[in-house]
């Protein structure tokens, strides 16, 4: 975590606040709200005047005595959050070689430092060789192609070449590697958190034709942190906004059903919000529930994840004698005598449970409602507001 104090440099007498970044999304709102009262934290300027940066990565003491924006921070430190010891070297090394203060290249910096090679070491110099030779491969190389390395001969040609810059984090060679203009200033660069349900692309429908940017949202999230990424990007209302369905962790059974074009982002959020509750199993019988029911909207589907105590599901039963034999063997409804199993007709009782039950049969298995309601009632059923407090939003999967 790195914790920064800020305060309002146009009114000192507000006080001071001190926010521990990355943001959890479960804390997002009340920082917002703090900022607010102190007259900060507007969506679009860099209004926060950092007083002292604290923790584990010295580079940010750079920003100390300058303004900051909070969702630009934010970004930055999940950035740096996903990053380990040699990244972290790396990225601290060359904003030093490269002379780095901004906000902007900074980000840009998360982007790219992978390409250098810092030296912390020179102990193990086949060790620094061959991991030269990952960082101007691409990170990844098979293992036939470094047990054919050299390292110490590579570590001896690339200090030799005399190209290294000494910095507090280590002797730094830049590779030939360009700092590129990933983050515009306003739209944050697309990578990947791991709890997400759904990746969102959205853009202004009256730009569509021009390749206008796109704004990336990660579902669920906060409701204040989806305004404050529509405000940063220009949109005014929902009239003009365009969303594409990027990724999507969710059932294939609901993104085959699923037409983001024509839902709401609260809608959406909704429904990541009630899918990102339930493991792999419960999303199993999401699945074979949204089967059944075949819902046609993403308040249908938040209706199925949070009421699927209302339904029994077996997976992988797919006749009359299978659930038959399922409900005698293993329900742990009868105690079934062993020599009486060769006389049990399991596929007509199977059938009887099957008429009893209103169960159906689909690709996951078998699914019966067994709620107080119709089940077209139980689709119209307003959903439960649920405010994501999962983990923290862990960087790395679709992009990087």
């Amino acid at each position: 975590m790195i914790q920064t104090i800020v305060s309002n440099a146009r009114v000192p007498e507000y006080g001071q606040a001190t926010i521990s970044f990355p943001i959890r999304e479960e804390d997002y709102p009340s920082v917002v709200n703090m900022l607010q009262r102190m007259g900060l934290g507007n969506p679009l300027e860099r209004d926060c005047r950092v007083d002292e940066v604290i923790g584990d990565w010295p580079i940010l003491k750079r920003l100390e005595k300058v303004a900051i924006n909070l969702d630009e921070m934010d970004y930055l430190a999940k950035r740096l959050d996903s990053f380990d010891t040699q990244e972290k070297a790396k990225f601290q090394a060359a904003a030093v070689k490269y002379g780095l203060f901004d906000m902007r290249y900074l980000i840009d910096l998360t982007f790219c430092c992978q390409e250098t090679t810092v030296i912390t070491d020179f102990s193990d110099l086949e060790k620094v060789g061959r991991r030269h030779y990952l960082d101007v491969n691409g990170g990844s190389a098979s293992r036939e192609e470094l047990e054919n390395v050299d390292g110490y001969e590579t570590a001896l040609l690339l200090i030799g070449d005399g190209d290294g810059t000494i910095t507090p984090y280590g002797v730094i060679y830049d590779n030939g590697m360009q700092l590129r203009p990933v983050y515009d200033g306003q739209n944050f660069p697309l990578y990947q958190s791991s709890d997400s349900v759904f990746l969102l692309g959205l853009s202004h429908k009256s730009e569509l034709s021009m390749n206008s940017a796109t704004t990336w949202v990660f579902l669920p999230s906060s409701a204040q942190r989806l305004e404050r990424a529509l405000e940063r990007s220009g949109f005014e209302g929902t009239d003009d906004l365009h969303i594409r369905l990027s990724e999507s962790m969710a059932p294939n059974e609901i993104d085959s059903r699923l037409d983001v074009e024509h839902e709401s982002l609260n809608d959406l959020n909704q429904l990541a919000s009630a899918i990102v509750l339930l493991d792999d199993a419960q999303r199993v019988k999401l699945g074979a529930v949204v089967q059944m029911a075949n819902p046609r909207s993403a308040t249908e589907m938040t209706a199925l994840a949070q009421n699927l105590d209302l339904f029994d599901f077996v997976p992988g039963i797919h006749s009359p004698r299978e659930y038959g034999e399922f409900m005698i063997r293993e329900s742990g409804h009868f105690d079934l005598d062993d020599d009486l199993a060769p006389f049990i007709d399991y596929e007509a009782y199977g059938q009887k449970q099957i008429n009893a039950e209103g169960g159906v049969f689909n690709d996951q298995g078998y699914v019966a409602y067994k709620g107080p309601q119709s089940l077209s009632e139980l689709l119209m059923r307003p959903p439960v507001e649920q405010r994501y407090t999962g983990p923290e939003m862990q960087m790395g999967g679709f992009s990087r």
